[in-house]
């Protein structure tokens, strides 16, 4: 095998990039395979990076896309057009010579491959060499009737184009039957190649055996049968009965079932704004362990247990008859595939509970979340702690029940499992890394222990005898009428010379830029710096009205970038920012938000209102006036002099009313209305 080299390149795809891997060897290469993952992964997939190195040290050189690449879409059209970019980018490499492209992916990510393998040959009949499709998704879980038009394209792909289908034989997406149906209609060339026991993700399920069952069928014979009962059987009973009281004890207990509900109820409290989250699938992977224990009725099988093994006052008198009921063989092996299960289940959710911890660990950096995360984080600490010793007791309790079993078996033989025989020990049906969990401190160690722990008990002895001189108490008793007040005002005037900080000399300098940026694009970098240093001296009120300014800012560029000329504008926007960085005093015209200026919109209604019913209150007040002036006149039949003299008695008056409509107006434009 070739050593290859792993790079990381930005693949175009119209005004965005898509993030991708390139695996190539150290050789000349002209092959090329493109990969990419399913709807609910990212190109982090196991099988997919094993599977990238591999090609790539077996001489192929192998594009594998990133996350970003399909953004977790359903859209099979935007796959394609992005699969394409993919494509286009691979052809125009300078730095290898790429004569041959094979498309391929998992999941959705073949439909996507089998989709422009189909258009492209329709092109060109070199364009793709093949295909290759791990797990493909025929037909949603449960709902067979989609699998003709999700193999529409598979059946469109011409002749001469090679196509490798690699499915598990449980995958619950691609049923067998329907599938041997799709691969007859096809017209390219197939090969199929099934993983006995894979799931969808292409992982080894033990769904077929025994065991692993929810209901493992129930034995056909009889529950009890009688047998010679000696001391070593009494023992094994009771011995027995012990093991499945610690099991029964710690599957009932209150503080498992709290944290459980606590588990529920995260779950459902996360169930609109987390459901794409990673650790919100780590929790419903719990849960679905957890569900499956129920299912199980481990308790139930447990308690009946305790039902048919003789109690302690019938084991003493079974010990003077010498003859006994007990459970019977194939009751007993049946129970033996229960508690198999459950450990097995038990390994499982240890697992998930590990992958969920770590996965909410990495979330611990968003502040919005800190909380939720420990809540998370702690809760399912305490889980792992609880379902570890769930099954270090199940794994004593087997250990007992198959030395009963050979007790009963030797005197009632009644064998219930013919093709399959049970493992000595759960460790030999677990991991290596799971059966580490089941192992005990030998002796010897034990033993290191115990001297350790006398030694250091010894020595807080002899430390205990040490006299010490710790002095002698003092009484304090409560001053009353105590004042601070003449103590404090000796502080009020007192000033320290303290360091300049770093934000008096920070902000200046940002406001110098500002002043001196001469384009929206040198004030989008000068904003983009001040932002990282407000958030690194959490300065959170400036980082969010400086952030405000920068979506602003990059408005304004495009505009810029049209050719409008916007000099007054950026005036405008010089004044804001430098506000902005130091926030003080009131808030410019254009920071404000719409709330505030349909307040103030709403206050100068009002007062235009008012404003108005004072002036009509006044003309309606001067007009009754003159009226009431021109009868008096004509009834007094004042002369010509008198007359003119009212005359201007009266413009006075209209010059006094008229200053005292100024004096309104000059109170209303002082509110600025």
């Amino acid at each position: 095998m070739d050593k290859f080299e792993e790079e990381t390149v930005k693949v175009p795809f119209g005004t965005k990039h898509l993030d991708a891997a390139l695996c190539f060897p150290a050789s000349d290469v002209h092959t090329a395979v493109i990969l990419t993952h399913g709807a609910g992964g990212d190109m982090n997939f196991r099988h997919l990076v094993s599977l990238a190195r591999a090609l790539a040290a077996g001489g192929f050189l192998c594009l594998l896309c990133r996350y970003g690449f399909t953004c977790k879409a359903l859209n099979l059209g935007y796959r394609v057009k992005a699969y394409h970019a993919v494509w286009d980018y691979l052809k125009s490499l300078q730095k290898f010579v790429i004569k041959h492209i094979f498309v391929g992916g998992r999941s959705m990510g073949c439909r996507a491959a089998a989709a422009l393998a189909l258009q492209l040959s329709l092109e060109s009949e070199d364009a793709v060499q093949g295909v290759v499709c791990l797990s493909f998704p025929l037909h949603p879980p449960g709902q067979t009737d989609a699998h003709r038009q999700r193999s529409k394209d598979l059946r469109g792909l011409p002749q001469h184009m090679p196509v490798l289908f690699v499915s598990g034989t449980e995958d619950n997406m691609c049923d067998k039957v329907l599938f041997d149906g799709v691969v007859k209609e096809m017209k390219a060339t197939i090969e199929v190649f099934w993983l006995k026991g894979g799931s969808h993700g292409l992982t080894e399920s033990m769904a077929g055996e025994p065991w692993n069952r929810v209901s493992v069928p129930f034995p056909s014979a009889v529950s009890c049968v009688r047998v010679r009962f000696r001391p070593t059987t009494d023992l094994i009973v009771k011995t027995l009965l012990g093991e499945n009281e610690k099991v029964l004890k710690i599957l009932g207990s209150e503080i498992l079932q709290t944290e459980i509900r606590v588990l529920y109820e995260l779950l459902y409290v996360l169930n609109n704004s987390f459901r794409g989250n990673k650790t919100y699938k780590g929790l419903q992977q719990v849960e679905q362990c957890i569900n499956r224990l129920k299912s199980m009725k481990l308790d139930s099988a447990l308690q009946e247990l305790t039902e048919l093994c003789p109690n302690r006052i019938q084991r003493g008198l079974s010990l003077m008859a010498g003859e006994c009921d007990v459970p019977s063989q194939p009751k007993l092996e049946w129970l033996c595939l229960k508690v198999l299960g459950a450990a097995q289940l038990m390994s499982c959710t240890l697992n998930r509970c590990s992958r969920a911890f770590l996965l909410s660990k990495r979330q611990m950096k968003w502040e919005e979340y800190v909380i939720l995360n420990v809540v998370i984080t702690s809760m399912l600490s305490r889980l792992w702690v609880m379902f570890r010793g769930v099954l270090v007791c199940l794994s004593a309790l087997y250990e007992q029940l198959l030395n009963f079993l050979r007790e009963v078996a030797l005197a009632q033989p009644m064998p219930f499992l013919t093709d399959f025989s049970l493992p000595a020990d759960v460790a030999e049906l677990l991991g290596p890394s799971d059966a580490v969990l089941l192992s005990r401190p030998s002796a010897h160690s034990s033993q290191q222990q115990r001297k350790i722990s006398s030694v250091k008990v010894k020595n807080q002895g002899q430390r205990g005898k040490v006299k010490q001189d710790l002095g002698t108490a003092v009484e304090r008793g409560t001053v009353n009428d105590a004042d601070m007040k003449p103590f404090l005002s000796i502080f009020r005037n007192f000033t320290e010379a303290k360091p300049v900080p770093k934000e008096t000399r920070k902000k200046p300098k940002f406001k110098k830029q500002v002043r001196e940026a001469s384009t929206f694009t040198d004030m989008a970098t000068h904003l983009e710096e001040m932002i990282q240093w407000c958030k690194s001296q959490k300065l959170k009120k400036e980082k969010r009205l400086l952030t405000f300014l920068l979506l602003k800012c990059q408005r304004m560029k495009c505009v810029e970038a049209a050719g409008y000329n916007i000099q007054r504008k950026l005036e405008t926007f010089r004044q804001e920012a430098c506000w902005a960085s130091s926030p003080q005093g009131s808030v410019p015209r254009t920071c404000r938000s719409t709330a505030s200026f349909r307040r103030n919109a709403r206050r100068r209604t009002c007062f235009h209102k008012l404003r108005n019913h004072f002036k009509v209150l006044a003309l309606r007040t001067l007009k009754t006036h003159r009226k009431t002036r021109m009868t008096e006149l004509s009834v007094s039949g004042l002369s010509e002099d008198e007359q003119s003299n009212t005359s201007t008695h009266t413009a006075t008056s209209q010059a006094a009313d008229c200053h005292s409509h100024d004096e309104i107006d000059d109170i209303f434009s002082s509110i600025g209305l």
